[in-house]
């Protein structure tokens, strides 16, 4: 059995019996994993940079598939601040075949990182808007409600131990998972979770008819962008304005908190920002559906001056 014991009472463990003796500081850092798609690298990148404008004092560790994450965008990724951990992906068992969670129970291997002794996990489709250092006070797991009885895996903070990775693994096979991905299969092996603030992953996310602006509170920690992301779309407006489906998605507001944190970026970290032909495609392709319904939010009237859009990129 996995000793559950948590590292902050190890510490209180250390030898304490002399007062020449002090507390060894706890090993700590910010994790995400990129395991399967490029068009996530950019993502990745302006998490970093947001984490690292807030002056944390924890290491910034990124768990990527190098077999799927070209050395082109490995680059771009250690200059932005992660230092790289290559990783095998790993395929849930509970999902379907191409499904957009098909492997996220990559994001398993955070519990390898035996080297820290605790790490707060967070999506590459975040952005982080004031220091969270203090959050790791927290036992594991910790993490931000979806409603009132599940968490949201976006954000987590845990303990690494290989114990516990071993039993995730072999639990993967029998545990079912609601979602097919690793939030619901978490939820049903941590029913014990520890509560952070709703502030610190902030749902982009709209589901009030009578909320037309869909504006953001001021005082977030962190925000998570559900649906089209920020860089798949123009830095003029968010994109997710120009499909019924996805306007419960859409803020103009959370568009221009993450455009910011691009804004910021040194030169050479902006170039992988660049738009695919896939996502240029995409956007076109609702933008003319939005014009010819004509959308009364007036999103598809704006003349856009990205210059992004002159500059596609090609990833194979």
């Amino acid at each position: 059995m996995c000793n559950w014991i948590s590292g902050q009472e190890m510490w209180r463990k250390y030898d304490n019996t002399s007062q020449s003796h002090t507390l060894p500081q706890p090993r700590e850092a910010y994790v995400t994993v990129l395991h399967s798609s490029e068009n996530y690298v950019c993502g990745a990148i302006a998490l970093a940079q947001s984490i690292i404008k807030t002056n944390t004092t924890k290491d910034l560790v990124l768990l990527a598939d190098v077999d799927r994450i070209s050395q082109y965008f490995l680059k771009g990724l250690r200059e932005a601040g992660w230092k790289i951990k290559p990783i095998r992906r790993i395929r849930s068992s509970h999902s379907k075949r191409h499904a957009y969670n098909e492997y996220n129970y990559s994001k398993l291997r955070i519990w390898q990182l035996k080297n820290y002794d605790k790490v707060m996990f967070i999506d590459s489709d975040f952005i982080v808007l004031k220091n969270i250092d203090k959050f790791f006070n927290y036992p594991q797991l910790s993490a931000v409600s979806n409603d009132k009885h599940i968490f949201n895996s976006g954000l987590m903070l845990i303990e690494p131990s290989i114990c516990t990775f071993k039993t995730l693994m072999k639990k993967r096979f029998s545990v079912a998972s609601y979602n097919g991905g690793d939030q619901g299969f978490l939820n049903e092996i941590f029913p014990w979770w520890h509560r952070l603030p709703g502030k610190l992953n902030h749902l982009k996310y709209f589901d009030d008819i009578n909320d037309q602006m869909h504006e953001i509170p001021d005082d977030l920690y962190a925000m998570h962008y559900l649906g089209l992301k920020p860089w798949m779309c123009y830095q003029d407006y968010d994109c997710n304005w120009d499909s019924l489906e996805y306007q419960i998605f859409a803020s103009d507001m959370a568009h221009e908190r993450w455009w910011n944190v691009y804004k910021g970026m040194p030169k050479k970290l902006k170039q992988y920002c660049s738009l695919t032909s896939e996502m240029a495609a995409r956007i076109q392709k609702h933008r003319a559906k939005a014009k010819n319904a004509n959308f009364v939010d007036g999103h598809w009237k704006i003349k856009v001056k990205d210059p992004r859009r002159l500059s596609i990129l090609s990833i194979s």
